[in-house]
């Protein structure tokens, strides 16, 4: 017998009644959980036990946490188990723990093609995520997009610690644009499975007419020239979700 919780929400949402039905062993999966609320912990260990062989699985299992997480959530507020911080924090949670487990796993594969991105010294750069609006705030809810920009230290080129091994180098402008196509893709594109979260990218320099991803100083170029007064209020919510240099971003944003 289904889970009286679980039952509540066949009866009060739609896609929870498809997903039940179409997935009849996520209520038994999931029954044991609804005593608490989703932890990090056990959302990185869904993503990353077994690893991911490649990026169809990457994508379906984002996408199956993406669910779990859901009916837990709901079937707990529906339930008066889970207040409003309660929901805000776990989906916030959900976005930072999958945009985490996506960017290192293309950042592997591309790194494996094109070698890792350097600065002048060659020192290996990564990608700083930063969340904008409700995620920068933690404050998701089950039906918020996800706010992001893409940024990276320094400019350089893509290297590898082999000298055997046969790459085709790029800049890290390149390295870190597909980068974050590809991060967008596997949390957007609607699947047989749904989707993880809309991104909306709109909110970086120039929005749609700007370069996907840009290092920090263009961003602080920017900043200084052309940042309009609701752009840099924008910005009082921005909060890097990887990478490092983050104090350097801050300074750079004040």
């Amino acid at each position: 017998m289904i889970h009286p919780a679980l039952e509540r929400i066949t009866r009060c949402s739609r896609y929870g009644s498809r997903l039940l039905a179409a997935q009849p062993h996520l209520a038994d999966t999931v029954a044991g959980l609804l005593d608490r609320a989703c932890t990090r912990e056990a959302m990185q260990a869904f993503l990353s036990e077994p690893p991911c062989a490649d990026e169809t699985v990457l994508d379906q299992r984002l996408r199956q946490l993406r669910q779990r997480v859901w009916l837990i959530t709901t079937a707990r507020d529906l339930a008066g188990a889970a207040d409003l911080a309660e929901v805000t924090a776990t989906y916030s949670t959900l976005a930072e723990v999958c945009i985490r487990a996506a960017l290192d796993f293309h950042h592997a594969a591309l790194a494996g093609r094109h070698g890792e991105p350097r600065d002048e010294h060659g020192t290996p750069q990564q990608m700083v995520v930063v969340g904008m609006g409700k995620l920068g705030g933690g404050e998701l809810n089950v039906s918020s997009d996800i706010d992001l920009i893409y940024l990276y230290p320094e400019e350089g080129n893509t290297a590898s610690d082999d000298p055997d091994a046969r790459i085709r180098s790029l800049t890290n402008h390149e390295f870190f644009i597909r980068l974050g196509r590809k991060l967008a893709a596997s949390l957007s594109e609607n699947t047989a499975d749904g989707y993880v979260f809309r991104v909306d990218l709109r909110l970086r320099p120039w929005g749609e007419s700007g370069p996907f991803a840009m290092g920090f100083a263009m961003l602080e170029d920017y900043l200084m020239a052309q940042g309009r007064p609701w752009e840099r209020y924008a910005w009082i919510k921005a909060r890097p979700l990887t990478g490092s240099h983050h104090d350097e971003l801050a300074a750079i944003v004040r």
